[in-house]
């Protein structure tokens, strides 16, 4: 069956890293035609803003130990350090009565705008009501640093939206590995959840564990070795009828008796044929060396896609040798080595010709240790997201750092482009400059840095047009604990948080998505009408 190659998607219409302005239509970078905001559809009817209400979040609970993490008798055991779990909260306002609730545990008030929870029993939900009308800008992150044992890693995932349809993009159930899916129902009905998974030969069966009933306000959880093992790559979608669900999957990794990470797989988008994957903080590796970092990609459909990924860095787009025109069978779960692509901060945009879903795993190479064979490894997975401002926790015991890339902007929103002068080089620094370095247009995002009493600081990072910028948090304020990112009206920002704790023997790694303004919007769409009732 012949393919029909992408045509479209963002990776032809990058900048070329000259300077273009006066495009038709207004719009300046990649060519991309912005939608015009409150207009009226071709149906007749518009958007309208409603009332917001409620906000309700629900948080990850702790870590899931082995129940034998102490076969190995006194001189051994799989986890000999407790992992150092918290629940991390902040509401931007100060003002919205916010509080935080352990599923089938204590409830606590958000009291002066920021709450942290030390080893929570459980899965939480974070809720505040709207201010003046408005949707309240609260956000939060579960967290655990384990320092040794089987659970070694930075674990990190937000409090998200409860949704009926979740994708994620990560795990795997090999020898060795542990993939723990996690099911929270914060609802007052039952959910009954419908499970589907991927893995390198197509899709899986599950036997019995297909259709899952989650409890009111509680949670469950599937040992998916248990009911589908060696799947080395997998992708699992949950569906939720009778409710809307929170779901993550906790993934661990062995080589013989050395910790290969442990991560939280967070929510993705839903199948597509553009997927946007931010948060990319990359080493430069051999394609083949166990610690560069992954794609993850699968056409979930019944049709193979011919996807093309270009990779947004500091200096432009970095097209994913071996991933142009790249045919992904249809059901097959397919891992990219992202290995030869120089350091630095990336956004993977995967164009596709028919929905694909997509997420990513970054790694670091730790020490070996004295029972190691191999050096100790720390993953940390990232998931698509959209476009768009909004707020992310930084996790309890790690540093941060955003990355922002930039991937449009209309005219009306970007600065002037100038030209740099040539820099001065060093002595022994070799002087291989041009006279002038062309700079492209560029836009102001707005970062706004909170702690527990409120806003600390606000900061105009500049970002060129079709790149990745970044920004420590600790940089905006040590004692940062939230942070706002917004871009001005007609520019296209995707981005996350890549965040890390240095551990004695290594660095520890994650990446957490931001919860977007458009995740917590009230829209409605009204079409004029000429009466109203009936006759």
């Amino acid at each position: 069956m012949s393919q029909e190659k992408p045509t479209g998607g963002r990776a032809a219409r990058w900048l070329s890293g000259l300077v273009v302005l006066g495009l038709t239509g207004g719009a300046t970078a990649l060519g991309i035609a912005l939608p015009d905001t409150g207009s009226t559809s071709a149906s007749g009817t518009t958007e309208v803003k409603v009332p917001a209400g409620t906000t309700s979040l629900v948080c990850p609970g702790p870590l899931t130990v082995p129940e034998d993490q102490d076969a190995g008798g006194a001189d051994f055991s799989r986890v000999p350090v407790d992992p150092v779990q918290r629940i991390s909260v902040l509401d931007t306002s100060g003002a919205s009565s916010a509080t935080l609730s352990v599923l089938d545990g204590a409830t606590q008030d958000v009291s002066g705008g920021a709450l942290t929870l030390r080893d929570p029993a459980g899965p939480a939900v974070l809720t505040a009501p709207a201010v003046s009308g408005e949707a309240a800008r609260v956000a939060g992150t579960t967290s655990a640093v384990t320092t040794d044992g089987d659970l070694r890693g930075l674990s990190a995932g937000g409090c998200v939206t409860p949704a009926s349809d979740v994708w994620l993009v990560g795990g795997s159930t090999a020898l060795e590995s542990t993939a723990d899916l996690v099911l929270v129902n914060p609802g007052v009905t039952t959910a009954q959840v419908s499970l589907s998974m991927w893995g390198p030969a197509g899709q899986v069966d599950l036997s019995t564990s297909t259709e899952v009933l989650v409890a009111p306000q509680s949670s469950r959880t599937v040992v998916l070795p248990g009911v589908a093992a060696e799947e080395r790559r997998i992708v699992v979608h949950a569906q939720a009828s009778g409710g809307q669900i929170s779901a993550y999957l906790q993934d661990s990794l062995l080589e013989g008796l050395t910790p290969q990470g442990t991560d939280l797989v967070t929510a993705g988008q839903a199948p597509a044929t553009e997927q946007l994957v931010p948060g990319l903080m990359l080493q430069t590796a051999e394609v083949d060396d166990p610690a560069a970092a992954q794609l993850r990609l699968l056409a979930p459909g019944d049709q193979d896609a011919t996807v093309s990924v270009t990779l947004v860095g500091p200096d432009g787009q970095v097209p994913l040798s071996g991933a142009q025109d790249l045919v992904l069978e249809a059901g097959v779960v397919t891992d990219l080595s992202l290995g030869g692509v120089p350091t630095g901060a990336y956004t993977a945009v995967v164009d596709s010709d028919h929905p694909v879903v997509a997420g990513a795993m970054v790694a670091r190479e730790g020490d070996v240790g004295e029972q190691d064979s191999v050096p100790r490894m720390d993953r940390g997975w990232a998931a698509a997201t959209q476009t768009g401002g909004g707020l992310v926790a930084r996790p309890a015991g790690a540093d941060g750092r955003l990355l922002l890339t930039v991937l449009a902007a209309e005219d009306s929103a970007v600065s002037t482009p100038d030209t740099a002068p040539t820099p001065t080089p060093t002595q022994g620094q070799r002087a291989e400059v041009e006279e002038d370095t062309p700079q492209g247009p560029k836009v102001e995002v707005t970062v706004r840095a909170y702690g527990e009493r409120g806003e600390l600081t606000e900061e105009e990072v500049t970002v060129e047009v079709g790149t990745t910028g970044r920004i420590d948090v600790a940089d905006l304020n040590p004692d940062t604990r939230l942070v706002e990112v917004s871009a001005p009206e007609g520019v296209e920002l995707v981005w996350s948080m890549f965040a890390w704790n240095r551990a004695a023997d290594g660095t520890l790694v994650t990446v957490v998505e931001p919860l977007l303004d458009t995740d917590t919007d009230s829209t409605v769409r009204v079409r004029a009408a000429d009466r109203a009732g009936l006759d």
